[in-house]
This record gives C-alpha cells, structure tokens and sequence, in this order.
C-alpha cells in the first residue's frame, strides 16, 4: 500500500468513496495506473502529499491546537513554474484547487467546492484527461467534469458521509466518518449503494494535531503552523494534511521490523512574521528533487 518510489497512487482503484479525487495525491504511493506521463504526475501528485502535515492529535485529554492565523494561499510554483493556484470568493472560502502541468500554463486537473451555509456542500474533480486513459495527458484538452461528492454532516457540524458519484449522478459509493471525542476523524468506511463494506480506513494522530499514520504511511513534523490547514475544506481521504497542525518534515514506510523505508524528507524557509512555509525542498537519497515557493494573498 505505501511505496514512496512509484510517486503516487490513484485512490479510485482502491476506494470507490474518493473517485471525487481519483488522480489526486494520497498517503500512499503504490502506483496502481501507469498510463500516464511520469514526470508531471510526480509533479503534481507528489507534492501536495508529500509536503505538509495532516490532522489531530492522540489522547483524549490532549488540548488541540488552534488554527492557524495569516494570509491565505494562492499559488505553489516549483522549479520557476506554476503549479498549484488556489482560487477564492468573497468569502475567502477556497471554490478551485487548479493542477497545471509542466509548461505552469495549461491546467492539468481542477477541484470545484461549492459552499452552503459556510460548509462544503458539494465537490467537482475535473480532469482535462479520462481517467486511467491509455494516452498520456498533454497540455491544451479541455476539462471535463469526471467525478462529484457531496457532503453530509451532523448536529455538530461535521461531515458524516460523503456520497460519491461518477460524474454528475452515477452513485458508486458512499463513506460514513467516524470521530472520537476531540472531534477527531478517526475512522473511514465506505460501502457500496447496497451497503457493502468495501474499505475502511484509519488515522492516529500526534498530540500536537498531525496525522502520523495511516494505514502504512508515516510522518514527522517541524513545529510551524501548517498554512493549509485555513481551508476549512472536507478530506476524503486525500487531503487529510490540510487539516493538519505543522507541516512535514518526513514522510516514510516502515518495513516488518519498524525500520524506516522510502524516506522523503522536506526543508523550509519560513516567513518571519507568520511561520508560514515560504519555501520548500524535496529530498530523496540526499539529493534536492524539487524546489518549491509558496506565494500568498
């Protein structure tokens, strides 16, 4: 499930309840569709995964952390070259999460939030490529709505399922989150239409409010606030590091006997007067990979 190596990993063939963010990065790399060109899809997918820190913290009588203050994001570029752009309303409520291939011209992939009541209602991945199409993804196609979730949530303002379509309407699955007492995601199930368990997924946390594992994946972290985490946007099961305290500093497997296996590790440059990432460096086998900067409103 977790192989830092391959680069990322294509959740929809593995749970059907995160086809909304089917070519998106998750915490685990096993790359279970080849089809696509290696290098933007390292690119693209790695980064957001492999950068920042994830959710919540680990007893019950731990205190969370309180969110993050400071400007919000609005662009990663890396190596020279836009990459990431974030999109807002008035509201300064994050409506577009836009991919851009190498060329940092042509959008590659865009998340549409749509917010009701100050809450995500609904989620859009489009894809200017089919997904697991045989022909590689090349910059100037246009973008077309692959998948949708929309969310539910409970008395206390948290999501509680998330339904997930092919498309606009095509119900394939359906996840029920679970939380502890701290207001935790501690557990995801997803099931078929029929009420079929096909997966379920857990998280355990640091007490300083980062994921530290799911499932195979691990991480460890600097002590700045993660800028991320001001989003405020539901994860299914990929963006869990948004909601995250700190951002990574490592990101690895472990093989049967504890030890670490396919280390990334990540340095930053921080800004002086909010702690917020200004840079970043991509190192695996001791070599830089990527050079990244983060520009905010």
């Amino acid at each position: 499930m977790w192989d830092c190596k391959s680069g990322c990993c294509w959740t929809w063939v593995t749970n059907l309840s995160k086809i909304n963010f089917a070519l998106f990065p998750t915490f685990y790399f096993q790359t279970a569709s080849s089809e696509k060109k290696d290098k933007p899809m390292k690119k693209i997918c790695c980064f957001i995964c492999l950068c920042f820190g994830l959710f919540q913290c680990k007893s019950d009588e731990t205190t969370l952390p309180a969110a993050a203050t400071g400007p919000l994001i609005s662009e990663i570029k890396t190596d020279g070259k836009l990459e990431m752009a974030f999109l807002y309303n008035a509201q300064n409520q994050l409506i577009e999460l836009q991919k851009y291939f190498d060329d940092g011209k042509s959008i590659w992939e865009s998340t549409r939030y749509t917010w009701t009541n100050n809450r995500v209602e609904r989620m859009e991945f489009w894809s200017s490529h089919p997904l697991y199409s045989s022909a590689s993804p090349a910059p100037g196609k246009p973008l077309a709505l692959e998948n949708t979730t929309t969310c539910e949530y409970d008395a206390q303002g948290r999501v509680a399922k998330t339904n997930n379509y092919v498309g606009a309407s095509d119900l394939r699955t359906y996840s029920v989150w679970e939380y502890d007492n701290l207001g935790r995601k501690v557990e995801t199930k997803t099931y078929t239409p029929d009420g079929k368990n096909t997966s379920t997924n857990s998280f355990s946390y640091d007490n300083r409010g980062n994921l530290v594992r799911w499932e195979t994946s691990h991480w460890e972290y600097d002590d700045k606030p993660n800028p991320f985490r001001l989003l405020n946007v539901p994860s299914d099961g990929v963006y869990e590091y948004w909601a995250s305290a700190n951002n990574g500093t490592s990101n690895f497997g472990k093989d049967a006997n504890g030890n670490k296996t396919n280390m990334w590790r990540y340095e930053y440059t921080y800004d002086a007067k909010t702690n917020f990432p200004i840079t970043m460096k991509t190192i695996t086998s001791n070599q830089t990979t990527r050079q990244s900067v983060f520009v905010y409103r």
